[in-house]
């Protein structure tokens, strides 16, 4: 399984079967009989009916196949999803763009920003806008010091206290779940936790990534008050681009349709590597009404 994903051109650590153990225990999918291609299916059960669900942390799933896998079987594969599940909320990758033209689904683009990061900083700074160019400068003044974080906890609650609020679909079984695939991570040495400290040692902001050799992925990026006054976020992401250029890796923004977060995202150069959200309703009436 797990080969499959990292050979697969839009292998993506979310399918990875370490975080969908932490992330849906219980998980299943469906494979190529010789894994060539692979898909997860994160299931839920409600009134005796079996559904498909995105779990948190979790942005995109669907088909994952080698780069020489020819001839997927779509429709068969799909077909026989919707007759066991008759419910879906899922996303598919970047690469699922068959998705689109599967009848009775209602598919939309999610937003997903990446930055490359094959070129030195310099070359990357360039394509900044000036909005960033300026709160950067702006920040220099704050004399924020960039750190590495050896502690990764701290990232995962300072987020949680500053945003678990205002997602109450996320709950506090989910960042429990999320801990316990970051100390797997951690100990694949996968795990990428920086931050912004000032001169009186206080955060300003930090950021908890995991870095799978192709991507690295900005799973939590939380700001303190403080740091908001001080362009924080913006100095801890510049500090994060400068320390990984070069290396060859797709900075993942994790993308958002939120007009302030994408503006953010796109002032450092990044482009919108869109996914697809996938609805499927084919339950009995007046289920079927209940979740238009």
């Amino acid at each position: 399984w797990d080969e499959c994903v990292r050979s697969s051109s839009g292998g993506l650590v979310y399918a990875h079967s370490f975080y969908l153990d932490a992330l849906c225990p219980g998980w299943g999918g469906v494979v190529d009989e010789n894994y060539d291609w692979v898909m997860p299916l994160t299931a839920r059960q409600k009134y005796t009916i079996s559904y498909l669900y995105q779990p948190a942390f979790t942005q995109q799933l669907g088909v994952f196949a080698k780069n020489d896998t020819v001839g997927i079987p779509w429709q068969d594969l799909l077909g026989a999803i919707q007759q066991k599940y008759k419910f879906w909320e899922i996303s598919f990758n970047h690469t699922n763009q068959y998705i689109t033209g599967v009848n009775d689904c209602l598919v939309s683009p999610g937003t997903n920003f990446i930055l490359p990061l094959k070129n030195n900083y310099s070359a990357i700074r360039k394509a900044y806008h000036n909005d960033l160019k300026k709160n950067l400068k702006r920040s220099e003044k704050f004399r924020l010091v960039y750190r590495i974080e050896e502690h990764f906890e701290e990232a995962i609650q300072q987020y949680q206290q500053s945003y678990g609020e205002r997602m109450p679909h996320v709950k506090p079984l989910d960042y429990q779940r999320f801990e316990q695939m970051a100390r797997t991570a951690n100990q694949k040495n996968m795990v990428v936790c920086r931050k912004a400290i000032n001169q009186q040692n206080q955060l300003m902001a930090i950021a908890f990534l995991l870095n799978d050799g192709k991507r690295l992925y900005n799973l939590m990026n939380t700001t303190t008050p403080a740091g908001r006054k001080a362009e924080g976020n913006h100095f801890l992401m510049d500090a994060i681009i400068n320390e990984f250029a070069d290396s060859g890796l797709v900075l993942d923004f994790e993308g958002s349709d939120l007009p302030g977060v994408k503006t953010f995202y796109e002032n450092f150069g990044a482009v919108n590597q869109p996914f697809y959200l996938v609805k499927y309703n084919n339950l009995p009436w007046p289920l079927k009404w209940l979740k238009r």
